[in-house]
């Protein structure tokens, strides 16, 4: 069934009607044509899904609801100097779907770029939505204001147990942890951190971790950063015990 965002879905009583936010009720009732007795899943980005089905007059009734916990595994953080606007908007909605936590942009020394308040509580939540509903993750990742970069690795140590930093030579194989409930990952901007920045990582303990043998673009090393990690924290990685392996 195809998702849509409802902000008020855990307010709602069973039984009683949906009220769609006007581009959320277009998809549905002139783009998709849906008619009395079709059904749809509901979501609020916070955990609470519902199913509704669409009545006369072209009004959803909602018919269930829950609330779900979050998959086990390791909370991802991810900590981010922007890029420009069309790559940030794919990483964000990648990052929705694959889980993110928590999405932190930053300022380093070689930023292009830096949202203002709006545009991180406006339109950056409306394209983890669509990340959110395309995959069915329930949770759109947490934002807030930007962050100078000493500020971001203090926020980074004080809120994950590991944190990580992309690097083109180093490699934390070898003193990988074995597993941690949180963790942090820093992708700098388009011209790479600085020999103080990373020093400055290095100084809070954090991990460099070198993947893949050429230097990657923002949005590449963002998502596939978390996606390794997220692999790595998994529960069947912690137990030994990998799927398919």
């Amino acid at each position: 069934m195809h998702r849509f965002r409802c902000d008020e879905l855990a307010e709602l009583p069973i039984g009683g009607s949906v009220r769609l936010e006007k581009g959320e009720s277009a998809h549905l009732f002139k783009t998709l044509r849906a008619s009395e007795g079709d059904r749809c899943l509901l979501m609020d980005g916070r955990g609470c899904i519902g199913e509704a089905e669409v009545a006369a007059g072209r009004t959803l009734i909602l018919r269930s609801r829950e609330i779900l916990t979050r998959p086990p595994g390791a909370a991802l953080h991810l900590y981010l100097a922007p890029p420009r606007r069309q790559k940030m908007d794919q990483i964000l909605k990648q990052c929705a779907e694959l889980g993110v936590r928590r999405i932190v942009p930053m300022v380093c020394a070689r930023s292009v770029s830096l949202p203002d308040e709006d545009a991180v509580t406006g339109r950056w939540t409306e394209l983890m939505f669509e990340g959110c509903k395309q995959s069915g993750n329930a949770f759109v990742p947490e934002t807030g204001a930007g962050l100078p970069f000493g500020d971001a690795v203090k926020n980074a140590s004080e809120c994950c147990e590991q944190c990580f930093f992309g690097s083109v030579s180093d490699c934390a194989d070898e003193s990988f942890p074995k597993g941690c409930a949180s963790a942090a990952w820093f992708v700098g901007p388009e011209g790479g951190f600085t020999e103080e920045e990373e020093g400055q990582m290095r100084g809070a303990g954090f991990h460099a971790f070198h993947f893949g043998n050429w230097t990657l673009r923002v949005e590449t090393a963002a998502v596939c950063g978390i996606a390794i990690l997220m692999d790595r924290f998994s529960p069947d990685a912690r137990s030994g015990e990998r799927p398919g392996r």
